[in-house]
């Protein structure tokens, strides 16, 4: 059984049951009367987001739908929007309302820790990272932040910086490291810088077309295995090429993760790039070899991203610590956010 509703703040004062008549607008469509947004609402709101249709939802959550519908519309009632599109495929957020129901999935997901209180032993943390991050991180930053004097337990979790957003804004993850760049102008986020990581060309080790030490102008004249074209990393590689006056390739191959790229790598002609410390150790085993070029791509810069209602949690300063720690960075003195970093991870 689901337990009853519960009185809430959102955003301010307590959430009780709506009267219907007292939830009306003005001409200007603002919001009249003193009804409240209840648990059974922001149930609804997260459900039907989750399961992208009201039938759905109410077969997944075990409710009954005429009653999951009627809440639905009494929350976009009280909060004078529609949340959904609604059509015969379901119902798909609104991308003005990705934001309320982010929150509404937060207040919830708390609310149930409130319920389920685990408040013995280490702190759990969900962390969500970009594929780069978990191959320089992971695992061994697990055990160091499971033996800090403070230990933490994270839950590592790898996803595309998109999903890592939607995933942080809606609660299901507490924190992301992921690329200033892809999370630069998200709302509602606070970034600390952690470090810099450079993204270098790569060929196969035994490539004999590829010197070690090649001009940009000579390289792009070989057949590349490329990022998919909505990466940051294959910007980065375009905005390059583009300021040099230069026309960027056309890749023989387009993959989702540098991953793929290095798997296709042995045996062929081809260039591709791949994060550095990947690089290293991929070159360690004699696998692939670094081309350094009279040109190289600009540093990415790695941050450590929470939500500003977070701000004050000491786990966020505590988790930024712990990997500079682990990289063996400076500890940042201060609490205040740095732009501009401070050390790059190069050989």
């Amino acid at each position: 059984m689901r337990p009853p509703d519960t009185s809430l703040h959102w955003p301010s004062g307590p959430l009780e049951e709506p009267e219907r008549s007292a939830a009306s607008h003005d001409l200007m469509g603002r919001r009249q009367g003193n009804a409240r947004l209840t648990r059974g609402h922001l149930e609804a709101i997260v459900w039907v987001s989750e399961a992208r249709s009201i039938h759905s939802a109410a077969q997944r959550f075990n409710e009954h739908q005429p009653l999951l519908s009627k809440r639905l519309a009494e929350a976009e009632q009280i909060l004078g929007m529609e949340l959904f599109v609604r059509s015969r495929a379901g119902c798909m957020p609104r991308p003005e309302a990705k934001n309320i129901i982010g929150r509404a999935a937060r207040i919830l997901r708390e609310l149930q820790g409130l319920e389920t209180p685990d408040e013995t032993g280490p702190k759990r943390i969900r962390l969500g990272c970009i594929p780069r991050v978990m191959h320089t991180l992971f695992p061994t930053f697990i055990q160091t932040a499971a033996q800090a004097k403070d230990p933490i337990h994270l839950q590592a979790i790898e996803l595309s910086s998109s999903e890592l957003f939607e995933d942080l804004l809606r609660g299901k993850l507490d924190v992301v490291i992921g690329q200033l760049t892809d999370f630069a102008n998200q709302e509602g986020l606070v970034s600390l810088h952690l470090y810099e990581e450079v993204t270098v060309f790569v060929v196969d080790a035994n490539n004999p077309q590829v010197k070690s030490a090649i001009d940009l102008q000579d390289l792009l004249r070989q057949p590349f295995i490329l990022p998919a074209y909505t990466t940051s990393t294959r910007r980065a590689f375009e905005r390059l090429v583009l300021n040099e006056q230069m026309v960027p390739p056309t890749p023989v191959i387009e993959t989702k993760s540098f991953e793929s790229s290095l798997a296709l790598l042995p045996g062929s002609p081809c260039v591709t790039l791949v994060p550095e410390p990947v690089a290293l150790r991929y070159e360690a085993m004699g696998q692939i070899r670094r081309v350094k070029t009279s040109r190289q791509l600009e540093p990415v810069g790695i941050c450590l991203f929470y939500r500003f209602d977070q701000t004050l949690d000491p786990v966020m300063r505590q988790l930024e610590q712990l990997v500079r720690q682990h990289m063996g960075l400076p500890a940042r003195r201060g609490l205040s956010s740095v732009k501009r970093p401070q050390k790059s991870l190069r050989s």
